[in-house]
């Protein structure tokens, strides 16, 4: 799914008036979320499959948000070494 079709759905229009960022990973996880918190009501065991799905989305934010920091700060270091002009 691209971030074009992702834009004309309800998620999208939802995102882009809030001033969010929203891919593919934020809405598995949502759903993922929702998912083990719907068994947590269902069963007392649902708790722990909760706490593993929560924790699972804290480390997939975690590298997806370090990837994108990443990303501009190679943008930023190109931009730098393209100028002409040396840094002093």
């Amino acid at each position: 799914m691209t971030n074009m079709t992702l834009e004309n759905t309800m998620f999208g229009k939802i995102a882009k008036r809030s001033g969010l960022k929203l891919n593919v990973y934020h809405i598995f996880l949502a759903i993922l979320n929702f998912a083990a918190l719907a068994l947590a009501f269902w069963d007392a065991k649902g708790i722990a499959v909760l706490f593993v799905t929560v924790a699972y989305s804290l480390s997939l934010h975690l590298k997806y948000s370090q990837r994108e920091e990443q990303r501009l700060t190679n943008e930023l270091l190109e931009d730098i070494l393209n100028k002409d002009t040396p840094l002093r």
